[in-house]
């Protein structure tokens, strides 16, 4: 079974006093251990089904977060807050990207408007979710 590092997950999401309002709605008042044992929880399931990798966020030799990923989608990710500025975050896409051999997607909860926002600038595009407040984005490799 593939190593989920928790550690990490629950280091990404320490101090972010905002995530309650962009996560699960199950967890909106939840205290943040919960919810990232929650993440954690459903990436394990994820990793039942094969063909998943958990990977490190890795900018000038400092891990900034984490990303999880089946197949071409892109399950799970997180950056901690202080890793949070432009230049930063367009490497976390690129390394994302380069994880997969191709165009991917994504699923998010409709609130997660910090996420799909960012998804969104950095090339994916919204498309039709048949899933309620759930928001799918693709990226289509150029």
């Amino acid at each position: 079974m593939m190593k989920i590092n928790y550690s990490l997950i629950l280091h990404v999401f320490h101090d972010d006093n905002d995530i309650n309002k962009y996560c699960d709605p199950d967890f909106e008042n939840k205290q943040v251990k919960k919810l990232v044992y929650n993440i954690y929880k459903k990436i394990e399931d994820y990793c039942k089904l094969g063909d998943c990798e958990f990977y490190d966020l890795v900018i000038d030799n400092e891990i900034v977060g984490y990303a999880f990923s089946h197949k071409h989608l892109l399950v799970s990710f997180g950056v901690n807050k202080k890793h949070r500025t432009p230049e930063k975050l367009a490497k976390v896409f690129d390394i994302i990207k380069g994880n997969f051999n191709g165009n991917f997607e994504s699923y998010m909860w409709s609130r997660n408007t910090r996420a799909i926002n960012w998804l969104k600038k950095c090339g994916m595009i919204e498309v039709e979710s048949k899933i309620e407040n759930v928001t799918k984005l693709q990226y289509l490799c150029q």
